[in-house]
Parts: structure tokens; C-alpha cells; sequence
């Protein structure tokens, strides 16, 4: 299959809407080294330490394809009970080889869905899950949203990224766990779900000069990590090894600002989202 493929149009009546399929591949690197389970990768963050993976899985979701006239239109992503569902995909690079223990052995490396038939330039989405699935019931959900790994029990949210390394100041491992925060608890009567989080975290990734036809989305654990010290933890306490997104802990500043989100911690506003790009 072609990286990026119409693989045909859907619906050839006068009154139905012309589709396409659509297939968008991932590819995730340490800098300009391939992501692997079981490499050692070295002269990452500020200390430019050694880095071994444990984990790199991320959820995504509101796809939309855009026009040259800057126009959105959303991506339909397909059900495949597996790694799509309600429109949110899980992206999956951890095979279970080397230090990558959790998830599964299987790896996802792309999205799929339909369209209006047409010429994109570009393509959107935000990272996370949806608040509208965000307190689900992991029991009952649909897969991917079924991965108790990716859970966070204590908040009743789901990771929207698990991205966990062993580095030479931190061999116990330094984790970067996205998701939202500062929840409140359900409503009265209710055993799921939550009044609302202050701090949403869900970063909006514009890539307005992708190639549909040979494209690719990369995600870069070298630029995410750019400005962090991954060998040391901030002498803060009850913060996490790494960043759990509490907005008390300076770890998350500076891979907060990568994602283009913000950070108390910052001076300033967040730069412009850095851990991913197209091409």
C-alpha cells in the first residue's frame, strides 16, 4: 500500500457524496535516528544523555484534511475495533522488544478514513482523546480506548501520550504523560465521567504543507525533549520522575512548550508546537 492512498471512491450515485479512502503513515525518531525498542539512543535533552525506550503510544483525534483555500474537512476515521474507534485513532510504536513492556507486541503506524473526493494541502488534528470519551468506562470501551495501560485510574482520564525512556541519570526510567488535569469529581449518582478539568492538554498540530501523496507524519522524541534534562527531576515535591502534566511541576514546562501548549511554569507563551511534523 502507498504511504498516502486514494484506494478508490465510494458511492458513484448523482445524489451520494463521492469519498475516498485515505491512509496517512506515522514514523517516530529520536532526532534523525529511527525509533526503535531496544536501541540506545545518545546526545538527547540538555544533558544529551542516553536514552532507551520503554514506551511511545499516543492517541490523536478531530482529523481534518485541508484544502489550498485553508477549508477543513474531517477525516472519517475508520472503525477497525482494533486501533480505531469514535473517531479516535491510537497511534502504537513499542513492539515489547528490549526495555518496551507494556501494550502489546503489535505496532500501529498509520490512520485510515474517508473523505469528500478532492485536493488537499494539508492535514490537522489534535493529540489526546476527546473530552467527550475521556472518562469512559476502560472496562467497557471500545478498543483502543479499552487499554488499562493507558489509564489513568487516579484521574479517571486516559494517557493521551505514554512516552517512557531510561536515561544515565534516571535508570528507573523518565516518563512524559500526557493528559488532562485538575478534574472534577463525577456528578452526583454518577460512577464515571467528571464535572469538567481545568487543564484540558489536548495540543491542536497544524501541518498546512503536507503531501497527501507521498507524505508522512513525523513524531520526534529528539525535538520533544530538546530543552528537558532527562537526567535529573525537579526537587519539587509530590511531582512525578519526568512530567504527569501537573502544572506544579517544572519538568513539564519545557516539553509542554514543544507541544505548543501552555505551562505556568513558562515565562511567556508556549512556542510553536515542535514534536511533530510533516513530511
Amino acid at each position: 500500500m502507498l504511504p498516502f492512498a486514494l484506494l478508490g471512491v465510494l458511492g458513484c450515485g448523482e445524489e451520494e457524496e463521492a469519498r475516498m479512502e485515505v491512509a496517512i503513515p506515522f514514523e517516530a525518531r529520536v532526532g534523525s535516528e529511527p525509533f526503535a525498542c531496544g536501541r540506545t539512543y545518545t546526545g538527547v535533552g540538555t544533558t544529551g544523555t542516553t536514552y532507551e525506550p520503554m514506551d511511545l503510544r499516543v492517541y490523536l483525534h478531530d482529523v481534518r484534511l485541508v484544502t489550498a483555500e485553508g477549508t477543513e474537512v474531517p477525516l472519517a476515521l475508520d472503525e477497525d475495533e482494533r486501533w480505531q474507534a469514535q473517531g479516535t485513532a491510537l497511534l502504537d510504536f513499542a513492539d515489547k522488544t528490549g526495555l518496551c513492556t507494556n501494550g502489546t507486541q503489535a505496532t500501529n503506524l498509520r490512520i485510515t478514513g474517508t473523505a469528500p473526493e478532492g485536493t488537499y494541502t494539508g492535514l490537522r488534528f489534535k493529540l489526546g482523546v476527546p473530552e467527550t470519551q475521556n472518562h469512559l468506562d476502560v472496562s467497557t470501551a471500545p478498543s483502543p480506548l479499552n487499554d488499562t495501560s493507558l489509564y489513568w485510574s487516579w484521574r479517571s482520564g486516559y494517557l493521551f501520550t505514554r512516552i517512557e525512556g531510561r536515561t544515565t541519570g534516571l535508570p528507573e526510567g523518565h516518563v512524559m504523560h500526557l493528559g488532562s488535569t485538575d478534574c472534577a469529581p463525577p456528578p452526583e449518582g454518577q460512577t464515571h465521567g467528571t464535572a469538567g478539568c481545568t487543564f484540558g492538554n489536548r495540543p491542536e498540530v497544524a501541518l498546512d504543507a503536507f503531501n497527501l501523496a507521498s507524505g508522512k507524519v513525523v513524531l520526534d522524541l529528539g525535538a520533544l525533549f530538546s530543552g528537558s534534562n532527562l537526567d535529573e527531576n525537579a526537587a519539587v515535591p509530590n511531582t512525578s520522575v519526568g512530567c504527569m502534566s501537573q502544572q506544579t511541576d517544572p519538568d513539564c514546562a519545557p516539553v509542554f512548550s514543544r507541544m505548543g501548549l501552555t505551562h505556568r511554569s513558562q515565562e511567556g507563551a508556549p512556542g510553536p508546537q515542535a514534536f511533530i511534523k510533516a513530511e
